[in-house]
């Protein structure tokens, strides 16, 4: 069991423990995150709903103004955006942890305590996701040369991957790169934000070192997150409804479970919200 010493100018010294799990471990994020889902299944879909929505709005905007090409590397975008949009899910799971305090009250006073962490770590997203469509529409100009496609020039990824080897090793190597650097970065900071009054960059240190510390299953874990993105993307976004909520629920497990306060005090739980 290895741990992580948080130190900042806001916060007194804290340690937490990052257990060894075992590959498997996922599988039981995803258990108590649909039990959370369960719980609440109204809000839960609600929010599945709303990121849906959110997912309709931007396709069809990019459909609207003929980028048509932007549309398949949008599907990629989303899984940098996704964890942002699930935070309030995270401060629903944290409540649920909580149910002697008032439902109405909890969140909002979750959410309301580290408003700077969180919008930091959102913006940082929001940067990648542009930066991702402007790299990805440099790529797919530089190789295709279409940089106005129609639509009967959109083609699905792996079609176009077979017509390019080289565009397929560039983009492939690009997308798998930025991919680990983001979910490293994010896989248990944004939980950690909604729980501790920390600041980004802190919670950022957290997530690399408590991922890399955990890599079978925190692989496992992203594998599934992709596949069940994709499914929910697949299905013209209704699958989100379900799949946004659990896995917004089973994160906050994720994190519960792999960065653990090693005493009360540290737990943030009393003292910082």
């Amino acid at each position: 069991m290895n741990s992580f010493v948080l130190e900042t100018s806001q916060i007194p010294r804290r340690r937490f423990a990052i257990p060894r799990l075992p590959a498997a471990q996922p599988f039981s994020w995803l258990r108590s995150g649909f039990d959370d889902l369960m719980a609440a299944p109204v809000t839960g879909l609600l929010y599945g709903l709303a990121v849906t929505a959110l997912a309709f709005l931007i396709v069809s905007l990019t459909v609207g103004v003929n980028r048509f090409y932007f549309v398949p590397f949008i599907f990629g975008g989303f899984l940098v955006l996704g964890p942002i949009l699930s935070v309030g899910l995270m401060a629903m799971a944290k409540r649920r942890e909580s149910p002697d305090e008032k439902p109405s009250e909890t969140i909002q006073r979750i959410l309301a305590a580290n408003t700077s962490g969180l919008s930091l770590m959102g913006l940082f997203l929001l940067l990648v996701f542009i930066n991702w469509i402007m790299l990805s529409n440099l790529l797919f100009g530089g190789v295709y040369h279409e940089v106005l496609a129609t639509y009967a020039e959109v083609r699905p990824l792996p079609v176009m991957f077979g017509e390019s080897w080289p565009f397929a090793l560039v983009f492939g190597g690009i997308a798998l790169a930025l991919a680990v650097i983001v979910f490293r970065i994010t896989a248990v900071s944004l939980p950690m934000l909604v729980d501790q009054r920390v600041d980004a960059i802190n919670a950022a240190f957290a997530s690399w070192r408590a991922v890399g510390d955990n890599w079978p299953a925190m692989t496992l874990w992203a594998l599934i997150i992709a596949a069940l993105v994709t499914v929910g993307i697949l299905t013209y976004f209704l699958g989100l409804i379900i799949v946004t909520p659990l896995l917004g629920f089973a994160s906050w497990h994720a994190y519960r479970e792999t960065l653990i306060p090693e005493s009360k005090e540290a737990s943030g739980r009393d003292t910082d919200i």
